[in-house]
Formats: C-alpha cells, structure tokens, sequence
C-alpha cells in the first residue's frame, strides 16, 4: 500500500497477522497470514514542513488498519511502551482518529503488576494523548477500515518486549466483549476516558500542529505538562 500526501508517495511498513501471534487472544484460530495493518512513518505535506518537524526531534505518522478479526478478537495493534525520557517519566504520544472508529487501551505497569487501565472510545475527529508511563494498543472494532495519525518523538524505540510475553494487553476485546488476559497476575478493572479535541480549531487536523510545533514539546519534556496528562473517566 502507498499513500500520496502533497504530491509525494509514501510506502507502507506491513504488520502482518502472523506478527501479532504472540499477543493475540486465539494464536490459534489464525489459519492465514494477512496484512494486519500499515505503518507510513515520517509522512508530511511540504519539505518545509519536514525540515521544522526535523528540527524539533518528531515525527508524523499515519496508520491504516482493516477491518478483521483473528477467532473473535478484533484486530489491533501490537502494543508497545515508551522509553523514559526526564524525571522517570517516559516519552508521550497523541493520536487522532482521521476515518473510522478506533478503541484505545492504555495500561500502566509497576513491575510486573498493571496498576491502571484506561480505554478510549474514539470516531473521527477524536484526539487520544497517551500520558506517560502507559503502554497502548489500538483496536479496530467495526466493520470499516480506520485510518490514525499521531504525533511522536522520533528518536526512540518502542518497547514490545512486555506486551510480547503477556501475550498482549491485560484485556482483549472480542464479538463477546471484553475479556481479561489471566497471564497477568493482577488486571484492575477498567475505567473509561473521554477523546480529546486536542485543543484545535473546529475541523483543524492534528497535522496543523506543525505550524504551531512549540505546542508538542510535552512528547519529549512531560514534566512540565502535568494538567494535561490528567486522566479523567
């Protein structure tokens, strides 16, 4: 899959089926090897633009994830955690919904042990901050095709490894509902928060943010944007 923005061609980093194995609910019930979602990363509209989102250390990436199901759990990401980045607080991240609908499961960890879940129900035009410290997952659960976009620091790596050998989030979501994943040994119930409009104008897109890039320093100095990262049911 490509994707054209502002005359340039992007392509795709797969995330096939057969990658999500080891956090999915029916390992299986996976009999076919699918292209579970695309990533296109460092995407951007002008070299204008990219030379200021460069500048400040970030990146705009958009991902396109298809409706499906693997046995009955809808189809999602494969989770991962942010590094520390000041204070023992770790990188942040928002997401925008730009078509579709999208269900986001943020834990936190201690350990071994979660200590918070929080799940956001997200339609179009629907904005999510990851707060620090909370590792994420994003599902698809209608039948349409979802399409994202968020804001990141662009200099660290994911963490896989937590959600790899829980085999996934503490929660999966399938046509039964959600269901708790008992390889964790504490799973605390889960509350529910609201979408964000991320603090733009009516219709503004996150990518707008690029003309006001000052405005996504609390990706990579969260400590000095406590109020925002209050997670409110």
């Amino acid at each position: 899959m490509e994707l054209e923005i502002g005359g340039k061609r992007f392509k795709a980093d797969v995330r096939w089926a057969y990658d999500l194995k080891p956090v999915l609910a029916y390992p299986n019930e996976l009999r076919e090897n699918f292209p579970a979602y695309y990533m296109f990363r460092d995407v951007y509209y002008s070299e204008e633009d990219y030379k200021i989102i460069r500048k400040h250390g970030l990146r705009f990436d958009i991902t396109v994830i298809p409706p499906n199901k693997v046995g009955k759990e809808f189809i999602k990401t494969f989770g991962h955690y942010h590094p520390i980045a000041e204070d023992n607080l770790s990188y942040t991240e928002i997401y925008e919904v730009l078509e579709g609908e999208a269900i986001y499961i943020l834990q936190r960890a201690e350990g071994d042990r979660i200590v918070d879940v929080m799940v956001v129900e997200a339609g179009e035009g629907d904005g999510v901050v990851v707060p620090p410290n909370y590792g994420h997952v994003t599902i698809n659960p209608s039948k349409k095709e979802l399409r994202m976009a968020n804001w990141v620091y662009r200099n660290f790596k994911s963490i896989y490894e937590p959600y790899k050998r829980f085999r996934g989030a503490c929660y999966y979501y399938t046509e039964d509902g959600w269901i708790v994943n008992d390889r964790y040994s504490e799973v605390p119930e889960m509350r529910f928060a609201r979408p964000t409009k991320l603090g733009l104008g009516k219709d503004e897109k996150i990518y707008n943010l690029v003309r006001n890039i000052e405005k996504l320093e609390f990706l990579y100095k969260p400590s000095r944007y406590f109020e925002m990262f209050e997670t409110k049911g």
